[in-house]
C-alpha cells in the first residue's frame, strides 16, 4: 500500500494546497498592502534598467495605438455612453455654483486670446472665404441695406416733425412709387433695382471685409474678448450653462458622435486618423527612446506612490469578491496545479521520499 507521507502524488497535492493557501493570503487581507508595495518596488527597479527604445518596437507600438484608437472610440461601451454622459455633464455644470472667474484664470484667457488674435493668416483666409461665398455676400448686402434703411427711417421720422416737411416727403414717395411701376422691356424698374442690389452684393462684401481688416485690429479683438470674459467672470457657471437645454446638449453630442463615426468609417478618414496616431506615437518615441521606463512613468504622473495607491484602492474589492465566490482560489489552483503534477516535480518528490 502506498504511504501518503512519501507518495509523490500525495505530496504534490499537499504542497499545492499549501501554496494556494499562501497565495490567497498574499492577495487578500492585511498582507496585501505590503505585497503591493514590495512588488511595485521590484517592478520599478527592473523598469529603471530598461529604456523605452530598447523594449518597444516602433511599428508594433504604432499598430497597437492605432487599433486602440479605432476600437475604443467605436466600442459599444463608448457609443452607449455618449448620450447619458452628455446629459450628466450638463447637469453637473448646471449645479455648479462657482463663478466663471473662479474656474478659469483670466491670465490663461488673456494668453489664449493673444495667441488667437495674432493668427492673421487664419483670419485673412476666413475673410477671403466669406468674400467668395455668394450666400454670405447676399446676407451682407441685406444687412447693410437694412442698416441704411433703418437710419433713413429714423431720420425721416425726425424730419416729419418739422412743419411742412411731411407733405414734401409724401410727394416724393408717391413719385418714386409711380416710377417703380414703369416697364422697361420685360422688366420693371423695381426688378432692375433688385438685380442691381444683387450685383452689388459682392462689392459690398469686399468693402465690408476691407473695413473689418482696417478697424478690427489685434488690440481691438483682444480688448473685446477680455471685456466679454470680465462681464461674465462673476456669473456662476450654472447660470451660464442654463442658456442651453439638456436635450440640446445631448442632441449635439449625438450628432458630433455621428460625424466622428462617419469619419472613421470612410477610407480616407480612417487613413487620416491612423496617420495622426502614427505621427503622435513616432514623436513620442523619438523624444523618449533613451528614457528608462521607471522615469517615463514618473514623468507621465504615474510614480511609485501613485501606483501603490492605485492598486491598493482598486484591487481589494475585486479580490475579496473573487475569493468569497471561490473564483480566486480556483484560478490560483488552476494556474499552479500543472507545476505540481508535472513529471519533473513528481520525480523530485519521489527521490526525496525514498530511503535516506
Amino acid at each position: 500500500m502506498t504511504d501518503p507521507e512519501t507518495d509523490p502524488a500525495a505530496l504534490a497535492d499537499r504542497l499545492l494546497d499549501a501554496q494556494v493557501a499562501w497565495a490567497l493570503g498574499e492577495l487578500t487581507g492585511e498582507r496585501f498592502a505590503a505585497v503591493v508595495a514590495e512588488d511595485v518596488d521590484r517592478v520599478l527597479e527592473v523598469a529603471a534598467t530598461l529604456r523605452l527604445g530598447d523594449v518597444v518596437a516602433h511599428d508594433d507600438l504604432v499598430a497597437v495605438a492605432q487599433r486602440l484608437a479605432r476600437d475604443v472610440v467605436t466600442s459599444p461601451v463608448v457609443l452607449g455612453l455618449t448620450e447619458p454622459e452628455a446629459g450628466e455633464v450638463h447637469r453637473t455644470l448646471l449645479a455648479e455654483e462657482a463663478t466663471l472667474g473662479e474656474v478659469v484664470d483670466r491670465a490663461d484667457v488673456e494668453a489664449l486670446v493673444q495667441r488667437v488674435v495674432a493668427m492673421h493668416d487664419v483670419r485673412d483666409r476666413v475673410l477671403d472665404g466669406l468674400v467668395e461665398s455668394p450666400a454670405t455676400a447676399q446676407l451682407t448686402a441685406r444687412l447693410v441695406s437694412r442698416i441704411v434703411t433703418d437710419v433713413l427711417t429714423q431720420q425721416r421720422s425726425r424730419a416729419e416733425k418739422v412743419p411742412g416737411v411731411s407733405s414734401l416727403l409724401s410727394l416724393g414717395s408717391g413719385a418714386v412709387s409711380r416710377v417703380g411701376k414703369v416697364g422697361v422691356g420685360d422688366y420693371q424698374l423695381d426688378k432692375l433695382l433688385g438685380d442691381a442690389v444683387g450685383a452689388g452684393a459682392q462689392f459690398t462684401m469686399r468693402r465690408t471685409t476691407a473695413i473689418v481688416r482696417e478697424v478690427v485690429t489685434d488690440a481691438v479683438l483682444q480688448e473685446v474678448a477680455l471685456e466679454l470674459f470680465d462681464l461674465q467672470a462673476g456669473t456662476p457657471v450654472g447660470e451660464l450653462v442654463a442658456v442651453v437645454e439638456e436635450e440640446d446638449v445631448v442632441d449635439l453630442a449625438t450628432r458630433g458622435r455621428a460625424v466622428l463615426d462617419g469619419l472613421l468609417d470612410r477610407g480616407a478618414g480612417a487613413a487620416l486618423a491612423d496617420r495622426l496616431v502614427g505621427a503622435t506615437v513616432a514623436r513620442f518615441l523619438d523624444e523618449h527612446a533613451t528614457t528608462d521606463l521607471a522615469t517615463l512613468l514618473d514623468d507621465l504622473g504615474v510614480g511609485r506612490d501613485h501606483l501603490v495607491e492605485l492598486v491598493r484602492t482598486l484591487a481589494p474589492p475585486v479580490l475579496a469578491a473573487a475569493r468569497e465566490s471561490g473564483v480566486l482560489e480556483h484560478a490560483v489552483r488552476e494556474r499552479l496545479a500543472p507545476f505540481w503534477s508535472s513529471a519533473e516535480v513528481r520525480a523530485v518528490l519521489g527521490a526525496a521520499g525514498g530511503p535516506a
